[in-house]
């Protein structure tokens, strides 16, 4: 319930960010930044991309890209949601320019391909893959929820683990997401199934199940990408 008390909160703070720009005070890394809104300091993450981390290879050239595009400047928001971290997620533009889309059409983004993006967006990473751009250029590129799960030690689950658990794992592009009702379950020992979990972390924000933030919930028992 913490979670969705978050999302009111920011819901409410921006309810008129697609009727208002947004001033953009700094640019924290490749896929976030802090605007002006109300009087107010409001964290602001780029929606269904996910750029390298500060450390990783190529997340500086990220930053300094998105810094680029909007430090500094008016920006409308389109607000999708809120996240774990009670930052405000959001599809971005400024002067008619798809911020989202332009990260990864530079070649300096993942997009999160387990939140349903726009095709769009699919389109821009492929066309950036094949002509390897940016972060493309490395051929071994590691996506960021790998790399951060790798800096967090979880990379590595025991092997007779994985293999007792592989036969229920359900891939993403195979679950079919039902509707269901917020507040009723929270956790993966109560999902029936990979489409159950993703609607209970879409619909509901249920972001507990979804440990290294990758958009892929109950991973070990459920979902896999």
């Amino acid at each position: 319930m913490a979670s969705q008390a978050v999302f009111a909160a920011l819901a409410a703070l921006l309810l008129n960010v697609a009727a208002h720009a947004e001033q953009v005070l700094r640019v924290k890394d490749g896929d976030s930044f802090v605007v002006e809104s109300g009087g107010r300091q409001v964290d602001v993450r780029l929606a269904d991309i996910d750029a390298p981390e500060h450390r990783q290879p190529g997340g500086d050239e990220a930053r300094a890209a998105l810094r680029s595009l909007v430090e500094g400047r008016e920006v409308q928001l389109q607000l999708v949601g809120g996240d774990a971290y009670r930052r405000v997620v959001a599809h971005v533009f400024v002067d008619g320019v798809d911020v989202n889309a332009e990260m990864v059409r530079q070649g300096l983004a993942w997009v999160r391909r387990s939140y349903d993006p726009a095709p769009g967006l699919v389109r821009h990473e492929d066309e950036a893959r094949a002509a390897r751009r940016g972060l493309w250029a490395d051929p071994n590129a590691t996506a960021p929820w790998l790399w951060r799960r790798a800096r967090r030690g979880n990379s590595a689950a025991p092997r007779t683990e994985a293999r007792t658990t592989s036969q229920a794992l359900v891939s993403i592009a195979q679950a079919t997401v039902p509707r269901v009702r917020c507040g009723t379950k929270r956790t993966c020992r109560e999902m029936k199934s990979c489409g159950e979990a993703l609607a209970f972390l879409r619909q509901c924000n249920v972001t507990s199940m979804d440990g290294d933030k990758d958009g892929v919930p109950c991973e070990k028992v459920l979902c896999r990408r």
